[in-house]
Order: structure tokens, then sequence, then C-alpha cells
């Protein structure tokens, strides 16, 4: 019966990610909490999900368009050092503790999108260097560990505001990034026994099915479409997290 209920479910959470950046996890973790899996163990699936989706997708949005490969192996560097130490954390910390925090920033980056229309419609001068991009990608790892919703919606923001790319192509970038933060983060848990097959089978199933169509249809829609998601999904997401929803 869980395999009815996980594989619909991770389908239409990574859909709806890979369409917006606003995190699959603010859908499946719930979900796998309601089934009975503990929350480490949920938190390992979701980061099972990412690695095998997020490749896919940023081969999807990327395909034929100018990337900053240097800046995109530096945030990979720096983010796998914060993917550690969130690995560290959860297992040492609530991370419900942080969520209201975490909540109401999204909702500022909401904010900003929907005032600004024209936010990444087109490339424009960086405003950031390289290597404070780079290093900024450190707490977005350890977001990313053991969280993860709404990370798409920083890492986007943050290339598109910081470094003047495309909202379309920075969705992209954060795709590649994450697939490399995401990995590290499986094994880390896998080794420390939290992996469960139950889970981890059907839910990366509907994941990956879910994630190529959603980055497919991201990339046809183009600006609009994926900015719509963003202020749509991210207000949501902020709002469940704030509310302690």
């Amino acid at each position: 019966m869980d395999f009815l209920i996980v594989l619909p479910v991770a389908f239409l959470a990574s859909l709806l990610s890979a369409m917006s950046g606003a995190g699959s996890a603010m859908l499946t973790t719930p979900v796998w909490l309601a089934l009975g899996f503990p929350l480490p163990v949920a938190i390992a699936s979701n980061q099972l999900n990412g690695a095998a989706w997020t490749l896919l997708a940023a081969r999807n949005y990327l395909k034929g368009r100018r990337v900053d490969w240097a800046l995109i192996r530096a945030m990979i560097l720096c983010g796998l050092a914060g993917a550690y130490a969130g690995t560290v954390i959860v297992r040492g910390v609530d991370p419900r503790l942080l969520q209201r925090v975490i909540g109401a920033i999204i909702l500022s980056l909401v904010v900003v999108v929907a005032l600004n229309p024209s936010l990444g419609r087109d490339e424009s001068e960086p405003a950031l260097s390289r290597s404070v991009t780079a290093l900024l990608a450190f707490p977005l790892g350890v977001y990313e560990s053991f969280f993860g919703s709404g990370n798409g919606l920083f890492t986007s923001l943050l290339l598109a505001k910081g470094r003047g790319q495309t909202l379309v192509v920075s969705l992209g970038c954060y795709y590649q990034i994450a697939f490399f933060w995401n990995c590290f983060a499986v094994a880390v848990y896998s080794m420390a026994g939290l992996a469960d097959a139950r889970l981890m089978i059907p839910s990366t199933v509907g994941s990956v099915a879910g994630a190529y169509i959603g980055s497919r249809i991201g990339r046809h829609k183009g600006h609009d479409w994926v900015r719509g998601l963003f202020v749509i999904l991210g207000g949501i997401l902020g709002l469940k997290l704030v509310l302690g929803l």
C-alpha cells in the first residue's frame, strides 16, 4: 500500500519542484512521516530522489545555453563543505526549530521576485564576484543536506541577482550543483544506516519521471512560467514553514 502512495506523491512533488525550484520535500516529507517513516529516513530518501533527478533537470534547462562552469565547480565544492555540516546538524538538532526563520526568508525572496517582474528575464552585469558567490554556497549546502525545500529559490535568486543570469539558467545551474550536494548527503546518511528501500525505490522512480516532465515544461514555457510558479509555490512553502504546518 505504501508503494501506491509514495510513487504518485514523489511524481507530483518533483514535477512541481523541477518547474519552480520550490523543493519537493515540502510535499514529500509530511507524507513520509505520516506513513510512519522516521524523519532522518525521510530526509535520506529525499536526498536520494534529488540525486536521481536533479542532473536530468539540469540537462533539460541548460542544453544549448551559456553556463559559467568555473563558478559552478566552486559552488559545488563550497556547498559540499556545507552539506557535511548539515548532515551533522540534522542528527543533533531538530530541524523544525529553524523552519520559521527559513520560512520568513523564503517569503522575503518571493516578495522580491513578485515586485521585480523583469528579474532574471535577461542577462545583466554581475553584482557579485565569483569568489563571493561561491562562498555563499556554504550555507546553501548546509540547508540542502537536511531540508532543501526552497533552496532552488535561494540559489536561483543568488545567481540571477548576483551573477546576472536569467532565471531559467539559474534554476538549471542550481540543479547541476544540487546533484553533487545530494549525492554527498546520500552517502553520509547511508553510512549512518538511514536507508530504507521501501521508501527510496518507489519515491526515486516517481521523482525521476516527474522531474523529467517538469523540467521540459519549465524550459519550454520560459521565464514568466518559472517566475509565476516561483512566486506561488515559494509563497506556499514560506507560509507553511512560518506557521509550522
